[in-house]
Order: structure tokens, then C-alpha cells, then sequence
């Protein structure tokens, strides 16, 4: 029996290409979303801690100058939190194309499989029912060879 070859085979491991890249250009957006969560996190903590040291220092006494220092680097440190917020929102919109994406490659790659599968089983059937026309015609054969020898 003749093995099946699926013509589209090609495009069908182009496609599965296709949804890898597109798994790992998600797991990287996946990445850059923790990186910035994280770093949203330590300007927290960093903001903190200034804070903390500040209300410290003002209990002891402090001077005019150190304490517009830790101010400004508090505001800068809220300025650089507010960066990260919209830089995690438009990662977030990137997350979801992306995800978006992988979703339509994966449609695309299910939707030859199935044709694949669906194509094999065809074949495997028009096999079965040649094989069994085959048989059918090597018994009927035998039969009229046997027929014709019972009235020789």
C-alpha cells in the first residue's frame, strides 16, 4: 500500500512555524510585563524607604537643602512609577495582539491538521476498499477456476 503524503505538508509546517514564533514572541511580551511589574515594585519600595527617611530626618532636625533633595528624588521617584503605569498598560496591549495573534496562528495551523487527518482517513479507506476489491476479485478467481476444473 502507497504511503499518504499530504500535498500541503509545506505549508502545514510553515504554519507551525508561524505559531511558534508566535508562542515565544508572547512569552517574551509575557517577560517584558513581569520585568516592568517588578521595577514598578522597587520604585514602590525605593519611594518607601525615601518617605521612611524623610519623616526620620525631620523628627532629628534637618536642613533646608537636604530636605528639598529628598523631595525632589520622592517626586522624581513618583514621576518614574507614573512611566512604568502607562508603560505597563501599553505592554499589557501588546500582550493581548500578540496573544491575539498566536490565537489566529493556531486556528490557521488546527484548521490543516484537521484537513491532514481528514485527507489520511480518506485515503485509508479508498485503500481498505481497493485492498477488499482485490480480494474479492482473487476469490471470485479461485471460484471460477474451480468451477471450471469441477467440469473439466
Amino acid at each position: 500500500m502507497k504511503k499518504f503524503q499530504f500535498r500541503l505538508q509545506s505549508l502545514l509546517k510553515y504554519k507551525r512555524h508561524l505559531e511558534q514564533v508566535a508562542k515565544q514572541s508572547m512569552a517574551q511580551s509575557v517577560a517584558d510585563l513581569l520585568a516592568c511589574e517588578q521595577h514598578i515594585t522597587e520604585l514602590q519600595n525605593d519611594r518607601i524607604t525615601a518617605t521612611d527617611q524623610l519623616d526620620a530626618l525631620v523628627e532629628k532636625g534637618m536642613g533646608a537643602g537636604q530636605f528639598n533633595r529628598y523631595r525632589q528624588f520622592i517626586t522624581a521617584v513618583d514621576q518614574m512609577i507614573m512611566l512604568e503605569h502607562t508603560r505597563k498598560t501599553e505592554l499589557e496591549k501588546i500582550l493581548d495582539d500578540k496573544r491575539k495573534a498566536l490565537k489566529q496562528r493556531t486556528i490557521e495551523k488546527k484548521a490543516l491538521e484537521r484537513l491532514r487527518e481528514k485527507q489520511a482517513r480518506e485515503y485509508t479507506h479508498k485503500m481498505l476498499r481497493e485492498e477488499q476489491k482485490n480480494l474479492d476479485e482473487i476469490t471470485s478467481l479461485r471460484t471460477a477456476r474451480k468451477v471450471n476444473n469441477e467440469r473439466i
